[in-house]
């Protein structure tokens, strides 16, 4: 019976540091985004990436501060955890993205590794004094425009955009409902490090679902009387046309 239960923390001991992140990134890159969310719903926020050649972390700038250590309170509610505009986090380690979030106090993620397919192109613009490449995708049910430099070959960009050769430097759709600039680029040696062990790995299917549950509905409130709970249902609708333009409009496409 010892030796069962050493075997058995043993494994919980490798299995815990078995989800820990880490690698050493080489930039930082800031980056203005204009979202579209919704109805009547524009918000301009930063977004941070961090990475090299091979591994990175991109999340909006509030939740980066939270995930790496970074956060500084200003008082009042403290929102550092999650971002109500876009809360899901990005990390891409050996050729493999995973996504995972806090939905109210659901930690979950899901994991994929299909690589985007690019096609260059010869048209070329200069966007913060540096001359970029155009480049071209369909993805998540959106045609997605990139200009991306050599003269930074760390092959990263927003979300899940990388694998070309070179920093995208700017993103959009040719909707414009997301488009992402860069307007910080800054040399980064500091270790970055995140442990998922606590995140529910899920499919990607049921992480959307357990996603918007948490997010539009009433089961993370599920100790409410039934005129409450029809009360919180109304205000969730709203919230929910606020939020109907999600950046992949299309997930498994």
């Amino acid at each position: 019976m010892k030796n069962f239960f050493c075997a058995l923390l043993v494994c919980i001991y490798i299995f815990a540091h078995a989800q820990k992140i880490e690698f050493e990134p080489t930039i930082k890159v800031t980056y203005n985004t204009n979202l579209n969310l919704g109805e009547k719903n524009l918000k301009n926020k930063d977004f941070i990436l961090v990475g090299n050649s091979r591994d990175y972390y991109f999340a909006i700038d509030n939740i980066y501060r939270y995930d790496s250590g970074n956060y500084t309170s200003s008082g009042g509610i403290d929102t550092r955890k999650n971002s109500i505009i876009f809360n899901d986090r990005v990390l891409k380690i050996n050729n493999k993205t995973t996504v995972f979030t806090i939905a109210v106090d659901s930690k979950i993620r899901y994991e994929e590794s299909e690589p985007l397919q690019w096609v260059l192109y010869s048209d070329t613009k200069t966007i913060n004094g540096i001359k970029c490449q155009m480049a071209a995708t369909n993805r998540f049910g959106r045609r997605w425009i990139a200009y991306f430099s050599k003269e930074y070959p760390q092959s990263l960009g927003p979300y899940k955009f990388n694998g070309l050769p070179g920093l995208i430097f700017e993103l959009y759709d040719t909707r414009d409902d997301y488009h992402f600039t860069a307007t910080k680029i800054e040399k980064n040696s500091d270790e970055f490090e995140f442990n998922l062990s606590s995140f529910k790995l899920m499919n990607k299917k049921n992480y959307l679902q357990s996603k918007y549950n948490m997010e539009f509905t009433v089961a993370a409130f599920p100790d409410m009387d039934e005129e409450m709970r029809k009360q919180t249902q109304e205000m969730l609708d709203k919230k929910k046309k606020l939020f109907n333009n999600p950046l992949e409009l299309k997930p498994f496409e």
